[in-house]
């Protein structure tokens, strides 16, 4: 399981722009095509847009929005849905940041509402931010919603699904014994580092450490190629052994 921004790819400030870095790709298809690996992608983006963001050969399993989508490699997909209250909340915040002229900060997605600033100077930044929290605060009814912080901006969004939440989900239909690991580099990863417990892996992946859940730490790009490689070497050895078993 893996995030994608800041884990797999480097942040960048026009967001589709954000590839991978070079050898990730390559090891993703390399995955993608062990049957006894399951690849998911967890991240705040929507599902479909990080969708178009792979490069053709990576199947995976993608859980957008936080763990509020999930689209499967057949294209399967499934919205798990806000209340009225949440949407009328996400739109009316939308609306006053525009208002504003801020609407090139927003980036609208299926069940949040991002506000990005990481492109500005720190005295726009503030400006953004002031706005955004002024704008909530007036909110009488947010039914849950949340601004909460990522790197290079905060989120408008419910708490009722989390990363963690699609970590739960995703390991309650695997056996307990299924090798795990869960990578991820951001505050929206703690939920996901926690949900993994003592059942896998949670490496945090970044070039400096911080205080995290996570139980192991990835400086990218060596030791995250490194892991990745080991991966899929231990799952082509599995594979080639339950292969060699199922023949005798």
């Amino acid at each position: 399981m893996l995030d994608y921004d800041g884990t797999l790819a480097p942040f960048h400030v026009n967001r589709f722009a954000a590839t991978p870095y070079p050898g990730v790709e390559e090891r993703l298809v390399s995955l993608s095509t062990i049957p006894q690996v399951r690849l998911v992608l967890v991240s705040g983006r929507s599902a479909r847009e990080l969708h178009g963001l792979l490069r053709p050969g990576i199947r995976a399993e993608i859980w957008g929005s936080h763990g509020w989508e999930r689209l499967r490699s057949d294209g399967t997909y499934e919205l798990f849905a806000l209340s009225p209250v949440q949407r009328a909340a996400l739109e009316r915040v939308g609306l006053e940041m525009s208002a504003l002229g801020l609407s090139e900060t927003l980036e609208v997605k299926p069940t949040s509402l991002a506000i990005h600033w990481r492109s500005f100077e720190p005295a726009m930044q503030e400006r953004i931010r002031s706005s955004v929290q002024s704008i909530f605060a007036r909110i009488d009814q947010a039914d849950g919603l949340h601004l909460l912080p990522f790197d290079g901006g905060l989120e408008l969004r419910s708490t009722d699904r989390t990363k963690g939440t699609a970590v739960r989900e995703i390991l309650s239909q695997e056996p307990d014994d299924a090798p795990t690991a869960y990578l991820g580099d951001d505050l929206t990863d703690e939920d996901a580092f926690v949900a993994v417990e003592n059942k896998g892996y949670s490496l945090l992946v970044r070039s400096e450490v911080r205080a995290s859940f996570a139980r192991f730490w990835l400086r990218p790009l060596e030791e995250l190629l490194e892991f990745l490689d080991a991966w899929i070497v231990n799952s082509q050895i599995a594979h080639a052994a339950a292969t060699t078993g199922a023949s005798r």
